[in-house]
């Protein structure tokens, strides 16, 4: 399992986010977190700000982002933003099949036409050119609504599929098997390296810190799920959700956590956590880096028993 993370953006301080935002992409660089997920941030901006001096980490952006263009300029911004990061630019997809989603759906065909083999693309003016000839970006498939129909959709495109973080631990569980059977209609094999997973991650040592931060009625994290649930994605009341939605506690604590649920979802390729507006920039930098140094090692040993010893020494 690798690590990724989302930065979620503060649209209340938007000079802020976008200076903070840079300094949590170098650091997630330098720690070795594999991709970021940046909604919100167009590639102007990414660029202005730095982005391209990061070395080795991907960075998705939405699709979205690039603006309103033509195919022809759309193909053109896309691999000018991919040149710029060294070919580590992911281009994330939103995916819905419900029938009231004719835009989404509409988006997905168009960005699937800019980058067929065979397309001839023309911009406003009538100039023709044809797709880059350098491989298209990896897609993240975003499901606007969560559900399985919209892994599989991703899944039979070839695209990443990313389960929100919204879901509950039995409802992820059925996104597996959505996306073996989306990608089996396509007569592709389903790769779990190919899965993402977005989760709410808190580490700190103190309990009350954690139920301070988690639970409390300005929470940032219960202000995020919130928004959600007024959205329609999270059903019920948002006390009921928030111990299985996050994963918070001990360095120890939290790699039981992704140990537990990845024995009831089954193998994720890449889980993301999520950094929420207004997150304490101190707990968040702590939540970086004992992931990648303290958690992930163990968790992809499987070895949970050294890691408590290690803890008592």
């Amino acid at each position: 399992m690798e690590l990724g993370f989302i930065r979620m953006p503060d649209c209340a301080s938007a000079r802020a986010d976008l200076s903070a935002s840079l300094g949590h992409l170098s650091l997630a660089d330098d720690l070795g977190i594999r991709i970021a997920y940046l909604p919100g941030l167009s590639p102007k901006q990414l660029l202005a700000l730095g982005g391209a001096k990061t070395r080795n980490i991907k960075i998705a952006l939405d699709a979205t982002s690039f603006g309103r263009l033509s195919p022809r300029d759309m193909e053109h911004a896309v691999r000018q933003a991919n040149e710029a990061l060294q070919k580590r630019l992911y281009l994330g997809i939103n995916i819905c099949c419900d029938s009231s989603c004719a835009q989404q759906r509409a988006q997905a065909q168009e960005f699937e036409t800019i980058f067929s083999q065979n397309a001839v693309l023309s911009d406003n003016a009538g100039r023709t050119t044809y797709p880059m000839k350098t491989p298209c970006p990896k897609v993240l498939g975003l499901p606007v609504q969560g559900t399985p129909q919209e892994t599989a959709f991703a899944a039979a495109r070839g695209y990443l599929p990313m389960t929100p973080s919204y879901l509950n631990t039995a409802e992820v569980a059925r996104h597996w098997p959505a996306m073996v059977a989306g990608a089996t209609s396509a007569l592709r094999r389903a790769n779990p390296r190919h899965w993402q997973l977005a989760r709410s991650i808190i580490i700190h040592d103190d309990p009350a810190t954690i139920r301070t931060y988690v639970f409390s009625p300005n929470s940032p994290i219960r202000k995020y799920y919130e928004t959600l649930q007024q959205r329609g994605l999270l059903k019920g009341c948002v006390d009921s959700h928030l111990a299985d939605l996050v994963i918070a506690g001990s360095s120890q604590q939290v790699a039981e956590r992704i140990l537990a649920l990845k024995e009831t979802v089954g193998d994720i390729g890449t889980l993301y956590f999520i950094e929420h507006p207004e997150h304490d920039a101190t707990i968040a930098r702590n939540t970086m880096v004992r992931l990648v140094q303290d958690v992930m090692p163990h968790v992809n040993t499987n070895d949970i028993h050294t890691f408590k010893e290690l803890e008592t020494t």
